[in-house]
């Protein structure tokens, strides 16, 4: 639990000069109805398409401190009640983390020895591959911050900053299917240590994100499909107090799925979402905590265009399986009671739901 949450005040942050751990949250979503609500669908310069940008729809959350590139993330690519063309592919059951926004967490700790002077420092975030003038994308930011009790100021230095070159390559091939194969990603390394009352501590942080994507529609986009993958792969080292601690996190989101117009002006919206995440925790090589998560949703609803409410015969079929799995206490996970951990050492919550026309109709737990 951290000591302070900061917010930002007018772009920038003060952190308490006794400092020893600092991460900063954001919470990116592209929403507001406009493109970059759907910025995974966007299509360059020349595809004929209706959501344009010119690098295409490759996007990259990156937080800066003193104009300093910080930390980098894969986005999660929500869709909200609504999305993809259809309500009714919602009806009872949302889609990952549509009413649960999670933040993005960056690990500043190596910037604390240029954090803890006391003086504001300009935090900024900013989403690579938006066109510019365009909106669409909100990132509100929280700094929580570790105290160390026994220092009035912690010092310390950035020893080492790494930035990768940020690769982006979006190719557009006409034809009876417009498509566009998108492939991108970039790597961060940063690492700096501080000197706390119980010693030198460095922290070490590594980034890697990837980004790959088939997008196909046809003129009128009466068909328009994607199936794309975002992965985003994280390590946190921190060596002091003891063996190397190292925490690996390899996040990874899916999305697979169409809209197609047919005969009589029918709408049908097939989708799959996946959301999923692994984290492992070394101590001297011997790992001590370890979670698993796997949020899959999968949808098919259709409803009939430009007609009176009542006259559109909506159908829908969503299900939903939520899996947790972990070290007792580790990675969030919470038992089926409700308390962190389950069965001694090792935990699992494991729910399926399936809704049908708007009635849940399945209702299942594993473990």
């Amino acid at each position: 639990t951290p000591d302070r949450v900061l917010t930002l005040q007018d772009g920038t942050v003060t952190t308490p000069r006794n400092s020893e751990r600092i991460v900063a949250e954001v919470y990116a979503t592209g929403s507001g109805g406009g493109c970059e609500e759907f910025w995974y669908l966007s299509a360059p310069d020349p595809a004929p398409y209706s959501c344009k940008a010119g690098d295409g729809p490759y996007r990259e959350v990156q937080i800066e401190v003193d104009g300093q590139l910080a930390g980098i993330a894969a986005p999660f690519p929500h869709v909200w009640t609504g999305g993809w063309s259809n309500p009714f592919l919602w009806y009872v059951t949302p889609g990952p983390r549509a009413f649960d926004v999670k933040p993005i967490e960056y690990d500043l700790t190596p910037f604390a020895g240029l954090l803890n002077d006391g003086r504001p420092h300009r935090v900024e975030v900013s989403v690579v591959g938006v066109p510019e003038g365009q909106s669409g994308w909100s990132a509100p930011v929280n700094v929580l911050v570790w105290q160390d009790a026994k220092s009035a100021h912690v010092t310390g230095r950035l020893t080492e900053h790494k930035v990768g070159d940020l690769a982006n390559s979006s190719t557009y091939t006409p034809g009876s299917e417009h498509r566009v194969d998108t492939e991108g990603g970039h790597r961060l390394t940063v690492a700096g240590y501080v000197d706390t009352s119980h010693g030198r501590v460095t922290t070490t942080v590594r980034r890697s994100l990837a980004n790959s994507s088939a997008h196909r529609w046809t003129d009128g986009e009466n068909l328009d499909a994607l199936d794309a993958t975002w992965k985003d792969d994280q390590s946190v080292t921190v060596d002091g107090r003891g063996p190397a601690r190292t925490t690996r996190t390899q996040r990874t989101y899916t999305m697979d799925g169409s809209i197609t117009i047919g005969a009589g002006d029918r709408l049908r919206t097939v989708l799959t979402l996946g959301d999923r995440a692994a984290v492992d925790t070394t101590r001297a090589g011997r790992r001590i905590a370890w979670s698993w998560l796997d949020d899959t949703v999968e949808g098919d609803a259709s409803w009939t265009l430009n007609v009176p409410r009542d006259q559109r015969h909506a159908v829908g079929t969503t299900s939903e399986r939520y899996r947790l799995y972990g070290s007792k206490g580790a990675g969030g996970y919470k038992g089926a009671d409700g308390s962190a951990g389950a069965g001694g050492a090792e935990g699992c919550y494991d729910r399926s739901l399936t809704s049908v026309q708007g009635v849940l109709t399945e209702d299942r737990t594993g473990c």
